[in-house]
């Protein structure tokens, strides 16, 4: 997952898609922290305080929402630890996002009664606490119908990294397995699946150009998802799913939980 990680790590998940208007995609940024085990409490205050600006972004319309999320496995060695997502009803409002924001003008607002000196303590913590170890640009390309309600400290999702071998894979994903993901949506065996494209970085060289998203209740649903058995298939959708397989390479699997919530 490191290397994956390092390299190219194309993720996540739509998180609050009731935020999504029909018809319009949701553009997201994934952005992989690395923080050392001695950070973590300094850490855990640097994104609490950043909550506390990604909710005046909510309220001036400039993104739809932000999360928190761990990654599990986390070790030092397998990567990023912290995923943070950040919403966006536009590529262009991410674009903007990403190119220039006056973060200490939202941070004012989001914090009034604290002077300059303390807020500029904040943002050198916040570059002292944390790597930024990857930052991906993302487009939601299809997912499964539904409500699907998201809570902190108990939602936990999976993330499939995929490498497309064929140009076919989309359409192999939304034809052939999305159908059955909706089954088991409807079934209430997990929240949701999505399939997300990631715009940037591109090219040869990336590691994934997808993500699958599975989200779940709590642990307790995803273990009981992920020890029953797919059941019997008949000839033809096993013949299809053989088909679709061969489209993608599934490079890597992890699970986040998520910890912050701003809608």
């Amino acid at each position: 997952m490191k290397k994956v990680l390092t390299l190219a790590l194309v993720l996540l998940i739509s998180f609050g898609l009731k935020a999504q208007e029909k018809g319009k995609s949701t553009y997201l940024l994934y952005e992989f922290m690395h923080v050392d085990g001695t950070n973590s409490v300094d850490y855990w205050q640097v994104e609490d305080f950043w909550s506390g600006i990604h909710k005046q972004r909510v309220a001036d319309q400039s993104i739809l929402g932000w999360d928190l999320w761990t990654l599990t496995p986390g070790g030092t060695e397998q990567g990023s630890q912290y995923l943070t997502v950040t919403l966006f009803s536009s590529l262009e409002n991410m674009l903007k996002a990403i190119n220039g924001m006056d973060v200490m003008a939202y941070a004012k607002k989001a914090y009034p009664k604290k002077t300059d000196k303390e807020l500029g303590a904040m943002f050198e913590k916040t570059g002292k606490a944390r790597t930024l170890a990857n930052q991906v640009v993302l487009k939601q390309v299809d997912r499964t119908t539904g409500e699907f309600t998201m809570k902190a400290g108990r939602t936990v999702a999976t993330i499939c990294i995929m490498k497309q071998l064929e140009d076919n894979y989309e359409k192999a994903e939304s034809d052939i397995f999305k159908p059955w993901h909706q089954e088991k949506v409807s079934q209430g065996k997990k929240g949701s699946w999505e399939l997300l494209r990631a715009i940037l970085p591109a090219g040869s060289g990336v590691e994934g150009t997808h993500f699958t998203i599975e989200m779940y209740n709590d642990v307790t649903q995803l273990a009981s998802y992920m020890e029953s058995s797919i059941g019997d298939m008949d000839t033809k959708t096993s013949l299809a799913v053989k088909a679709g397989l061969k489209t993608r390479d599934r490079k890597e699997l992890k699970m986040m939980t998520l910890q912050l919530m701003v809608r």
